[in-house]
């Protein structure tokens, strides 16, 4: 049921995002929604306006795309306040279980950039949101297991929780979305927290825009 709420969700987010910005390629899909997430997405759109929706709504696709396993999810909680700025604040839950034997925690973080946050990002020209940045906390599951199980035998166990916040204020961000910067420079002038501990995230050269079916090591698609 949780999957199927979720493939709604992404639906009825890609048609309000295709209403605000109808010039988008946006992925499509048939069937008619419950009817009582047009209110939800109406009121997110009003407010935090279609940009919001749309960033919505290509997290989400990407958490799902990204080799999840578990039940991925967003919110949008509201404004948080970091060093005199305000941030708006995403919470994906991504549904990934990465094995720790395989991948270390800059591996992580690169993989969650290059899987999530790069891949919804490429779908944005701007960002107009009601806050000086965005936060992205990108939930996820991490634990140490032989590289010859598959993940679906840890669905039930995953693995402790970890949170992976990325600040972005709004320059920055709009800079690296016109391709003025590259995702490095927009990373050394963001702040990576894991587990609300600052952190440096080093991309490996590859780690730019890779295709989204493209499995991370460590997680397999569902």
């Amino acid at each position: 049921m949780q999957k199927t709420l979720c493939s709604w969700l992404v639906l009825l987010l890609l048609l309000l995002a295709r209403e605000a910005h109808p010039q988008e390629n946006l992925p499509w899909g048939g069937g008619t929604p419950p009817a009582e997430f047009f209110t939800l997405l109406q009121d997110l759109n009003k407010q935090y306006g279609p940009d919001t929706v749309t960033l919505v709504s290509w997290l989400l696709d990407a958490a799902v795309h990204s080799g999840s396993v578990l039940t991925a999810s967003i919110k949008v909680n509201g404004n948080e306040t970091r060093e005199d700025a305000k941030f708006l604040v995403f919470q994906v839950d991504t549904g990934l279980i990465f094995n720790t034997r395989t991948v270390d925690q800059n591996g992580q973080l690169a993989l969650l950039w290059d899987k999530i946050l790069a891949k919804a990002f490429t779908h944005l020209e701007t960002l107009r949101v009601p806050a000086d940045g965005v936060m992205v906390n990108l939930l996820y599951h991490s634990k140490s297991f032989p590289e010859t199980d598959d993940l679906s035998e840890h669905i039930d166990e995953p693995g402790p929780l970890e949170a992976a916040k990325f600040y972005f204020r709004t320059d920055p961000l709009r800079a690296y979305l016109s391709k003025e910067l590259s995702p490095q420079t927009l990373l050394s002038q963001s702040q990576v927290l894991i587990n609300d501990t600052p952190t440096i995230l080093t991309l490996p050269e590859e780690a730019v825009h890779t295709n989204a079916s493209d499995n991370p090591r460590g997680a397999t698609q569902s």
